[in-house]
């Protein structure tokens, strides 16, 4: 019989980019990948022109991030994601482990970097957000593993004027 494992580090990754963080209070969607390149797991999505289609998230309206699974067959253009006309799973509210690209804090709002899909603290070039209701729940730095929450916390109204 094979041996699968023999050896484990004394500090193994809290999780990974696109994985569900905990089921407690979570909520996924089955939608159908448009995007030509595929979506890479844990990136945020919009509408797509279709029924029941998702498309890597632009300039519409943030619908979920989508969730690292492993049964998807890799290919060799996108290896970690979900490639065009598959049915993948998006997480619309719930918490989720996503890169850092650079210090966030506990609490402040959550954007995305497009050019190297990590997570970032404050907008720029080639960063879309704040994604609506989305925190971040852990402080880190550049490339740590962070855990987001999406949809999880009451909005508090503007006070009137």
């Amino acid at each position: 019989m094979a041996t699968y494992q023999t050896t484990y580090t004394n500090a193994p990754p809290k999780g990974l980019h696109g994985q569900i963080a905990s089921e407690e209070k979570c909520n996924k969607i089955s939608r159908t990948v448009e995007t030509a390149g595929g979506i890479a797991f844990g990136t945020p999505v919009q509408r797509g022109a279709g029924d029941h289609g998702v498309v890597v998230m632009a300039a519409g309206e943030f619908l979920g991030i989508s969730v690292l699974n492993p049964a998807v067959p890799p290919s060799t253009t996108l290896p970690d994601g979900y490639p065009q006309y598959f049915t993948g799973a998006f997480m619309t509210m719930g918490t989720m482990y996503v890169t850092a690209g650079g210090a966030v804090t506990d609490g402040a709002d959550v954007f995305y970097n497009t050019t190297n899909r990590r997570y970032v603290a404050a907008a720029g070039a080639n960063i879309i957000g704040p994604l609506p209701d989305t925190f971040f729940e852990t402080s880190g730095g550049d490339g740590d593993i962070v855990e987001i929450s999406v949809r999880l916390r009451p909005v508090t109204p503007a006070p009137a004027a």
